[in-house]
């Protein structure tokens, strides 16, 4: 039978004074991805984010600690948008399906490449989304420490061949930008010292469509097909 008076020794439990805290975790980290996603990573700051959500900057202190655990906490909420698909037991089309996602996820959020520079808590998200490419990747044959190397080499190839479409984007839409790319290069292949690249020019280099998600199709293929080896004739 229990009383209203504590057992001796024990310590009272202190009522929490002060209001309530009028946001959750949940809605400062949403205001940050909004800020970043509008102006780039840089544009967080605890007083941005402060004005967007009408409170003062140190009332954030009640939430996350300091930038660097607000863009954690950023990076694992935006992961959570990362539908992961059904695993089929092909594993090559399994991380096709899965990479494409992750693709596509970077395109939206594209301070992602920039948040996840820097080796990320392991958050439900995050655990989720290794936990499917390690069972899709078990039929392939590789063992446990082969298939974390994959999937590590895969996410930086995600990373990276968004942050080269973007940089394409932004040429396409500057063209001055574009031009300044290649202002030197027939004073350049006019050395001589560069046959080989002349000649690809001379070819007609890069095809006139560009289907940017062929093109990661395709390297992926690229990258599976050196990961993962078929096995040796008999």
């Amino acid at each position: 039978m229990t009383t209203g008076t504590p057992p001796p020794g024990a310590t009272p439990r202190p009522r929490r004074r002060g209001p309530r805290p009028r946001y959750a975790v949940d809605d400062v980290v949403r205001a940050a991805v909004q800020i970043a996603d509008a102006d780039g990573l840089d544009a967080v700051t605890f007083r941005a984010v402060a004005a967007r959500l009408g409170t003062g900057v140190m009332s954030l202190y009640n939430y996350v600690p300091d930038k660097q655990q607000l863009v954690y906490a950023m990076a694992e909420l935006v992961s959570a948008e990362l539908e992961l698909p059904e695993a089929t037991g092909d594993w090559r089309g399994d991380m096709h399906r899965v990479a494409g996602r992750q693709r596509d996820l970077v395109l939206r959020h594209p301070w992602m490449i920039e948040a996840t520079t820097h080796l990320q808590p392991l958050g439900p998200a995050t655990l989720a989304m290794l936990e499917f490419a390690l069972g899709a990747l078990e039929p392939s044959g590789l063992d446990v420490r082969d298939q974390l190397e994959t999937i590590a080499m895969i996410n930086g190839f995600v990373l990276n061949i968004v942050r080269a479409e973007l940089a394409g984007r932004a040429a396409a839409a500057d063209p001055g930008q574009g031009a300044g790319q290649f202002a030197m290069l027939p004073e350049l292949l006019a050395t001589g010292r560069y046959p080989r690249f002349a000649a690809v020019i001379a070819s007609g280099g890069a095809p006139e469509t560009f289907d940017p998600a062929a093109h990661f199709d395709r390297l992926l293929d690229r990258i599976l097909d050196g990961l993962v080896r078929p096995p040796a004739a008999p």
